[in-house]
C-alpha cells in the first residue's frame, strides 16, 4: 500500500510540474507577444486574431469584473445595449457597460459607479468583452515575482528528487539482493513457498483438520528464524550493498504481534484531557466574538480607496465604505452567484435609495404613507416603494425582472434590520436574532442549519470589518492636540462648537498672547480645517446612529471670506448634503455687511448662515433685506432689555430669533 501511495505522490508531482511549466509557457507567450506588438511594433495594444487581452486595474465594474482579472476582448462591429465594452479615452483603456446608444455614439457606465461616462464614438471602442479570467493578473504577478518563482521551482525540484521514479535498473538490483538473501538464509523461493501452502491446503481437505493456518504460519516462520551461521552469511552479503538496498532485508522480515511496542496503543491521559478541552473550546467558540485583524481592515480599505482615489471629506468616505459593505452583504445573501441581466442596475438604485434614507434621512421624491418616528420601519417602507416603482416603470423584455427586483428588495430589507441587530452586545442573542431575520426574509431551501450558521458568521465578520474601517479613518482625523467642545444651547439639539487646543506653551508666553495667536490671523484660519474635520467625524457617528436633528453652530474668521483659495478649501470640505443641513455658520454683523455677495452665493449652494446681533448698536436699513436669507438671529435677553433692537426688525424675520448669547459659547468669535 505504501508503494502504491508513493506512486500516486510521484504522479501528482509530475503532473504539477507539467501544469506549472505549461502555465508559465502560456503567460510568457502572451507577455512576449504583447510586448512585441506594443513596444517594438508601436501598436496601442496587442491583437490575437481579432482578440485582445487586458488586465483590469480598478473595481468600476463591481463584482462582474474585479481588479486583477484578465478580460478577453473581441472586435465587434455591432455593439448593443448592456454589452460590456473596452474603449480608449484620453490615452487610457476603460471597460464599462453600454447603457445608451445613439447612431454610432455610445454612453457607458461602470456597474459600481454612480455617474455616467462621457459619450464615446464607435471608433474609440476596441471591442466587446467575451471572457473574464478571474484573478489571472494577480496570478501572473505572483508567479513572476522572482522570489515566488524561485521558491516554487526549488520546492518542486526537491519533491521530485525525493519521490523520483524507480528505474528498471533499481528494480533489477532489488530482485538480485532478494535472491542473495534467500540463498543466505536458505529460504524457499516464492514458487516453492506457494507449493508448500497448496500442499497444506490439500491435506486439510483430505484430513478435514482445522490447523492449516498453524502449519502455514510455521512455513512463514521458517523464514525469520535465523541461526548464527545464517546471520553471518547475511552480514557478508550486505557488506557490498548500498544503504538503501540494505533496507530490503528488513522489509522481508515480518514482525509478530507480541513484538510490537504498546507505547502508542493507548492515548496518554494528558492528550485525552487536552482533546476534551478542545471540544469544549469549540462549543465555547460559538459564544466568542468574531475577530478581524487590523491588517485586514487596512488592506480592505486600500482596495476601496483605489476605486475612488479622493473623497471630499470623511462623510463621503464613510458612505463609500457603507455602500461597499451593503454590496458585499448582498453578495453573501446571494450565495456568491453572478448577477444576471438588469440586476446591477436594480441593486445600484436600491442601495442608493437605502443610503439616502438610512443615513441622510432623505426619501427623495418618494411620498411615504408612513409618518411615524421609527426609522427602521420608515426605511422598510421606502425600499418596498422603490422596488414597486422599479417594477411598474419597467417596459423592456426581461420576463424575470419583477422576480429579480423582489429578491433584491428582500436582501435590502434584511440588511436594514441586520444593521440594527449588529449593535446588540450579547453575542448569543445577536446570532439568534440574525437567524430569525434570515428565516423571515429569505427562504434558503438548499441550505442546512450549519450553512446558515456559517452565513451568519460571514455576515458578522463583514460588518465588523467595515465598521473597523470607519473607526480607522476617524482615528486618523482625531488628534490629541485639538478637541471639540459642544456647548449646549437652550433650544433642544442645538450645540455651539468650540475648538480647544491641548498644546503646552512656554511660560514666557502669557495666556492672553496664546489665545490671541490662536484666535486671529493665519493660525485662526487654518484651525477652521481642523474644526471642520473633527466636526464631520462626529457627524458620521450621528448618521450611523440615526441622530438627524442635531444642529451645530460654528464660526469662520471673517478674513477667510476675502481669500478665494482658503474659502474654497473650507466649503469644499463641508460640501455634503448632511453637513449643509446640520451645520450653521455664525456671522458677526460686520462680517455679514462686508461679505454680502460671497455669503449669498454660498447660501445658494445650500449652506446655512445665522447672525449674532449681540454687539449691534445700529442696524443699517441696507442690511435688513439680508436678514431674510439667514437661518437664525441670535440676541440675548440682556440685549433686548437694554435696547429696542427687536422693534426695528421686520415681522417676517422675528420667528428666526433665538434668545442666546452665542458668542460666549462658540469660541474665538
Amino acid at each position: 500500500m505504501k508503494e502504491k501511495n508513493k506512486g500516486i505522490v510521484k504522479k501528482i508531482i509530475n503532473i504539477t510540474l507539467d501544469v506549472f511549466i505549461v502555465m508559465l509557457g502560456v503567460i510568457l507567450l502572451i507577455t512576449v507577444y504583447n510586448n512585441v506588438q506594443v513596444k517594438i511594433l508601436g501598436h496601442d495594444y496587442a491583437s490575437f486574431f481579432g482578440h485582445s487581452v487586458f488586465e483590469v486595474q480598478t473595481g468600476s465594474m463591481g463584482e462582474i469584473i474585479e481588479p486583477g482579472d484578465w478580460i478577453v476582448v473581441k472586435y465587434e462591429k455591432n455593439i448593443k445595449l448592456n454589452d460590456i465594452v473596452t474603449f480608449e479615452h484620453k490615452g487610457e483603456y476603460i471597460t464599462h457597460r453600454v447603457i445608451e446608444a445613439y447612431n454610432g455614439t455610445y454612453v457607458t457606465k461602470g456597474d459600481a459607479n454612480t455617474a455616467k461616462d462621457a459619450p464615446i464614438s464607435k471608433e474609440q471602442i476596441v471591442g466587446k468583452v467575451v471572457k473574464v479570467i478571474p484573478n489571472f493578473g494577480i496570478l501572473r504577478k505572483t508567479i513572476f515575482n522572482p522570489i515566488v518563482l524561485v521558491a516554487i521551482i526549488i520546492t518542486l525540484f526537491f519533491l521530485n528528487q525525493v519521490f523520483k521514479k524507480t528505474t528498471k535498473e533499481d528494480i533489477e538490483k532489488e530482485k538480485a539482493l532478494k535472491a542473495k538473501l534467500r540463498r543466505a538464509l536458505k529460504l524457499d523461493t516464492p514458487e516453492e513457498s506457494k507449493e508448500k501452502i497448496e500442499k497444506v491446503q490439500l491435506e486439510k481437505e483430505e484430513t478435514k483438520k482445522e490447523e492449516p493456518k498453524e502449519e502455514i504460519r510455521e512455513v512463514k516462520e521458517e523464514k525469520v528464524e535465523l541461526t548464527k551461521e545464517q546471520k553471518e552469511k547475511v552480514k557478508a552479503e550486505l557488506e557490498n550493498t548500498s544503504d538503501i538496498e540494505k533496507t530490503l532485508f528488513f522489509r522481508m522480515v515480518s514482525v509478530d504481534k507480541d513484538e510490537l511496542s504498546n507505547v502508542y496503543e493507548e492515548i496518554p491521559k494528558e492528550i485525552e484531557e487536552q482533546s476534551e478541552k478542545a471540544k469544549e473550546n469549540i462549543k465555547e467558540g460559538e459564544k466568542e466574538e468574531v475577530e478581524v485583524s487590523e491588517d485586514k481592515i487596512k488592506s480592505k480599505l486600500e482596495l476601496i480607496q483605489r476605486k475612488k482615489k479622493k473623497c471630499k471629506n470623511i462623510i463621503e468616505k464613510a458612505m463609500l465604505i457603507k455602500k461597499e459593505e451593503i454590496i458585499e452583504l448582498m453578495t453573501l445573501l446571494n450565495k456568491g452567484e453572478e448577477l444576471k441581466t438588469n440586476e446591477p442596475t436594480i441593486r445600484e438604485k436600491l442601495v442608493t435609495a437605502y443610503i439616502d434614507a438610512k443615513y441622510y434621512n432623505n426619501c427623495g421624491n418618494i411620498n411615504l404613507a408612513y409618518n411615524g418616528k421609527n426609522m427602521l420601519t420608515k426605511v422598510d417602507s421606502l425600499i418596498e416603494k422603490v422596488g414597486e416603482n422599479l417594477t411598474n416603470s419597467y417596459k423592456e423584455s426581461d420576463t424575470k425582472y419583477a422576480e429579480k427586483v423582489e429578491k433584491n428588495v428582500k436582501f435590502m430589507l434584511l440588511i436594514n434590520h441586520l444593521e440594527e441587530d449588529f449593535k446588540l452586545e450579547d453575542l448569543q442573542k445577536k446570532k439568534e436574532t440574525y437567524n430569525k431575520r434570515i428565516l423571515k426574509y429569505i427562504k434558503f431551501n438548499d441550505l442546512s442549519q450549519q450553512d446558515i450558521k456559517k452565513l451568519i458568521t460571514n455576515i458578522m465578520k463583514t460588518q465588523k470589518t467595515y465598521s473597523g474601517m470607519i473607526k480607522f479613518i476617524q482615528s486618523k482625523i482625531n488628534t490629541n492636540m485639538f478637541e471639540l467642545k459642544f456647548n449646549k444651547l437652550t433650544r433642544k439639539d442645538m450645540y455651539a462648537v468650540e475648538l480647544t487646543h491641548n498644546i503646552q506653551f512656554s511660560k514666557v508666553y502669557s495666556d492672553y498672547i496664546v489665545d490671541k495667536t490662536y484666535s486671529e490671523g493665519i493660525i485662526a484660519e487654518d484651525k477652521v480645517k481642523v474644526l471642520g474635520n473633527l466636526l464631520l467625524s462626529q457627524m458620521v457617528n450621528d448618521m450611523l446612529n440615526g441622530e438627524f436633528n442635531k444642529k451645530y453652530f460654528v464660526y469662520i474668521p471673517e478674513s477667510i471670506y476675502a481669500k478665494d483659495n482658503k474659502l474654497d478649501q473650507v466649503f469644499d470640505m463641508l460640501d455634503d448634503d448632511f453637513a449643509k443641513k446640520n451645520i450653521n455658520i455664525i456671522l458677526a454683523y460686520n462680517g455679514l455687511s462686508d461679505n454680502k455677495k460671497v455669503i449669498k452665493q454660498l447660501i445658494k449652494q445650500g449652506f446655512n448662515f445665522s447672525l449674532d446681533m449681540n454687539d449691534v448698536e445700529l442696524l443699517k436699513k441696507s442690511d435688513i433685506k439680508e436678514l431674510y436669507v439667514l437661518e437664525h438671529i441670535f440676541i440675548s435677553r440682556k440685549k433686548v432689555a437694554k435696547t429696542n433692537i427687536i422693534d426695528v426688525l421686520p415681522e417676517e424675520v422675528k420667528p428666526k430669533i433665538l434668545y442666546e448669547e452665542i458668542s460666549s459659547k462658540i469660541g474665538n468669535f
